[in-house]
């Protein structure tokens, strides 16, 4: 049975409100100092422009062709970010950076009521210092609104066991269940089900599964999500088929997305998603409630994603915020702390070590990026060894404070070390330098890819760009793959099987390597590792 319950009003309101914004203003500043990273960033950036531009907002599309393989909640947020800042870069990278901002907002708020502020601050150190949630918070990527949503159940799950239900929080983890699938789907299904199952075995009891049987809930999940679902299967029958048997039952099951990776990589990336402090802590058995709550979230991520065929590093995000909880309650037991100060020393000494090993061999990424990358890796390996010095110091004079900032000066030092190279690594997979060249050259001009496709540079152009293309792989879109010929039948097929039949062009990009000559009264004007493009030579009068 549900209760209304009142919360006594904290005094420290302002608290997550300053970690909020602290984050937004980081992830911001990120998010500004990179281009747009072709195929992921660029697709999905490039998709919510089309929706910001009233293309669709039901179905999403890419190329002007329905793009149906993840549902439009991070379009419709991407959508509304590009129509009120436009199409810069960052411009798209705002509801990751807002999420992330959140997401540590929310984790201050239940450390506090848990703990106190000195714990909640250094439960959202440890969150905001693990490296693929700092990156992915200003990346155009679906997982840190997921982990976001995963957060919303997680903590709303550990509050009901510890404090009862609330109608209002399980309205609160219904909504975020939906919000999840409109961001990737059915996995947030899983994450629901499944975290809550590992929860019950953590706490070896079968209350975390009670508020699975709240039907008002499910209406909630099934009324919104449902509907939409039901209005795109309108416009194209074929996409119940697509969505559970091929994007979700064929991708856990077949080899055939080629995403396999081998057994240990689920731990490696919870390893190396945390590094240097998911090392260095000095873990042992979780006793409060939030804390086997995010276990059990966790070691289901860890089975489901072992077992499924198809698995990246970003699927794991939701894992780190209860991760950055249980290490902070390791790091609050004194006796612990000593112990993980001296291992924070070994571990930043192992990596300056590495560093610098491994700075002479960089000679072939220098090459690639046309810039020395050893001076980067060297500073960011001696700047390792201060951060290892500064934490024995910390643990010779049993303050481990000093040794967990050390530990979260990680990601900072890196970025300080190698935003340079960094920047040139971003640069090699945007579109950012063909777009600005096209832009140059032909302000008004009609693009067209052949045989190649850059979603980042339609992004900055603001604009859609024809395709020649015999199948529209070229797109990385696995649903227009498989459906192009339902697509051409309904007329929604946008590509082109030969140049011959598509529309005159005053640009024409080609493939980088290998290109083919130039097209007929057209010269270069542009080329690097990715891409080659030609313009129409005007003829004299």
């Amino acid at each position: 049975m549900i209760r209304n319950s009142n919360p006594q009003p904290s005094s420290g309101a302002a608290f997550p409100l300053v970690v909020a914004l602290l984050a937004l203003i980081v992830n911001l500043l990120l998010a500004r100092a990179y281009p747009l990273i072709d195929p992921d960033e660029g697709r999905n950036a490039e998709v919510a422009r089309e929706m910001a531009a009233g293309t669709n907002l039901i179905v999403p599309h890419l190329a002007g062709m329905p793009y149906l393989d993840k549902p439009p909640g991070l379009f419709w947020a991407g959508a509304m970010a590009i129509r009120a800042f436009g199409t810069e870069p960052w411009a798209a990278r705002v509801p990751a950076a807002v999420a992330g901002a959140v997401t540590l907002a929310l984790l201050a708020i239940a450390a506090r009521r848990h703990r106190g502020t000195r714990f909640a601050l250094l439960a959202v150190a440890l969150l905001a210092a693990a490296p693929l949630f700092a990156v992915l918070s200003a990346y155009v990527i679906f997982d840190l609104l997921l982990g976001l949503c995963v957060t919303i159940v997680w903590l709303g799950l550990a509050a009901e066991l510890e404090h009862g239900a609330s109608r209002w929080r399980r309205v609160a983890m219904f909504a975020a269940v939906t919000a999840g699938v409109f961001m990737k789907g059915p996995v947030m299904l899983a994450w629901t089900l499944g975290g809550s199952v590992g929860a019950a075995a953590m706490m070896r009891s079968f209350k975390p599964l009670k508020w699975l049987a709240w039907i008002p809930g499910w209406l909630i999940v099934f009324g919104v999500a449902g509907g939409w679902f039901w209005l795109a299967s309108q416009q194209h029958p074929e996409y119940p088929r697509y969505a559970f048997l091929e994007e979700s039952y064929e991708r856990l099951t077949t080899k055939s997305f080629q995403r396999n990776q081998p057994p240990w990589f689920v731990p490696a990336v919870l390893l190396g998603g945390a590094l240097p402090w998911s090392l260095a802590t000095p873990w042992a058995l979780p006793m409060s409630v939030a804390a086997r709550v995010g276990l059990g979230f966790v070691l289901f991520a860890a089975v489901f994603f072992t077992a499924s065929n198809s698995k990246l590093v970003t699927y794991l995000v939701p894992c780190l915020p209860p991760l950055a909880w249980m290490a902070a309650e390791a790091w609050s037991d004194p006796s612990r702390a000593r112990r993980g100060a001296w291992a924070a020393v070994i571990v930043l000494a192992v990596l300056a070590i590495g560093g610098v090993i491994a700075a002479p061999m960089t000679g072939k990424l220098s090459a690639s990026l046309d810039m020395p990358v050893a001076p980067a890796a060297t500073a960011f390996a001696v700047a390792l060894g201060i951060a290892a010095v500064v934490a024995g110091v910390g643990a010779a004079r049993q303050r481990p404070a000093w040794a967990i900032a050390a530990l979260c000066a990680f990601v900072p030092l890196l970025f300080a070390t190698a935003g340079p190279v960094l920047v040139r690594y971003a640069e090699t997979q945007s579109g950012g330098p063909l777009a600005a060249a096209i832009a140059a050259a032909e302000t008004a001009a009609r693009v067209r890819y052949e045989r190649c496709y850059s979603p980042g540079t339609d992004y900055r152009l603001n604009r859609i760009s024809d395709l020649v293309s015999a199948k529209g792989e070229e797109t990385t879109s696995i649903y227009q793959v498989r459906y192009r010929e339902a697509l051409q039948r309904n007329r929604r097929w946008r590509a082109w099987a030969d140049s011959s039949l598509a529309p005159e062009a005053q640009v024409i990009v080609r493939r980088g390597r290998n290109p083919s000559p130039a097209p007929p009264g057209s010269v270069e004007f542009f080329r690097d590792r990715r891409f080659v493009a030609f313009r129409r030579v005007r003829a004299a009068r």
